[in-house]
């Protein structure tokens, strides 16, 4: 048959996990993506001429693969982000609304980081770091989430070697004001999630707004910070995708 034109995005499947104490969070993996094509099993040499494939002309092409390898460095992807890039101010997401109550860019991107990963998040030199967090409308989640952009992939993936989720060292969550309902989640327990995609880090951390750290039946926030994860990586998407 007449081969047909694949366009396949690869995401990220990581699971979110439960993380006591001070509030900066659980990273589990990273993967680099790439787009590919779909490889056809070789087929046996036929013993007599095939019949001339034939192909609807009415039938749509599927578009060429996206060459994802363009986000892997700043001479392909170049430009900054800002917060209308990344952040909306209303999210419907695991089946709650969140509104935007804080949001911070800057370009020391220690600052928002903790310990031996802030430094190198500064050795790798870092570009900038975007976070903003998100409060629903009940006010029992307040999730932090954002992306760290780094020159290359290989500097991305260095700064995700050197986490260490046990002593806290990771993105730290970005408080809200008073009664915002989030001024907790940079001391509370709470799931994270994130993935590295060419040379940003996306990133995670949701929590209960009262700051108390979920137990092992509370596993909804598990979903919420996945859903905000998949959601800022758009952010990224979009840089190839327009």
């Amino acid at each position: 048959p007449p081969r047909k034109r694949v366009n396949t995005i690869l995401l990220a499947a990581v699971v979110a996990v439960v993380v006591g104490g001070t509030g900066t969070g659980a990273f589990f993996a990273y993967q680099s993506f790439n787009a590919r094509r779909t490889a056809g099993a070789e087929t046996p040499a036929p013993t007599s001429p095939p019949a001339e494939p034939t192909e609807d002309p009415n039938t749509p092409l599927e578009p060429d693969p996206i060459n994802t390898e363009i986000l892997n460095s700043e001479k392909t992807d170049p430009g900054k982000m800002t917060v209308a890039d990344a952040f909306t101010k209303k999210v419907t997401l695991a089946g709650a609304t969140f509104v935007r109550v804080k949001t911070d860019v800057t370009t020391k991107c220690d600052e928002a980081a903790a310990g031996r990963f802030a430094n190198t998040l500064a050795k790798q030199d870092c570009r900038q770091v975007l976070r903003a967090t998100y409060v629903d409308s009940k006010r029992k989640y307040a999730v932090t989430t954002g992306i760290a952009v780094l020159p290359t992939m290989q500097s991305a993936v260095e700064v995700d070697r050197t986490k260490n989720l046990g002593s806290n060292l990771w993105f730290r969550g970005l408080p809200g004001g008073a009664g915002s309902g989030a001024e907790r989640v940079g001391i509370a327990g709470g799931y994270a999630a994130g993935l590295v995609w060419g040379r940003y880090i996306v990133f995670s951390y949701a929590t209960f707004s009262d700051g108390h750290t979920p137990t092992a039946k509370e596993k909804k926030l598990g979903k919420v910070s996945g859903a905000f994860r998949d959601e800022t990586a758009k952010v990224v998407e979009r840089r190839i995708t327009g």
